[in-house]
């Protein structure tokens, strides 16, 4: 939707708290990510369950969006980050020169691709914000 520049949107908190989540928290994953991609976000505030009728039985959250002024690359270029981050975020307890190692083809050549990115092997994937996705999608 090229019209829309900016956003709050309800969502149940859980989701809010993922989608708004910042390189190395908990929560940081794949949906956290993908969003950095389009937009800038932030957690905008909670939402009582009282306000709402029936009273559900989930917490809800807004979520504040802002659309990136210059896209951070062509359709391409997005669906390589996307790849490397489900990637990365797949076994997420592991090193990214072994959580990449199926993508990228094996263990070394996930490690030259990170090396050629200028991100350590060692690293994790709830470290990297988007514009090191990106960096690793464009070294592959």
């Amino acid at each position: 939707f090229p019209t829309i520049q900016k956003g709050l949107v309800l969502v149940q908190a859980e989701v809010a708290h993922r989608l708004a989540a910042t390189p190395g928290s908990k929560i940081y994953g794949v949906p956290s990510v993908k969003l950095a991609w389009y937009a800038d976000s932030y957690l905008a505030g909670n939402v009582g369950r009282n306000i709402f009728w029936p009273v559900p039985n989930v917490d809800s959250a807004l979520v504040y969006f802002s659309k990136r002024e210059v896209a951070l690359g062509d359709e391409e270029l997005r669906l390589a980050t996307f790849a490397a981050a489900d990637a990365a975020f797949g076994q997420r307890r592991k090193t990214l020169r072994q959580a990449l190692a199926d993508w990228a083809g094996s263990p070394a050549q996930a490690e030259e691709i990170l090396i050629r990115a200028g991100i350590s092997p060692q690293a994790r994937g709830e470290e990297l914000d988007v514009h090191q996705f990106v960096a690793i999608a464009k070294a592959k």
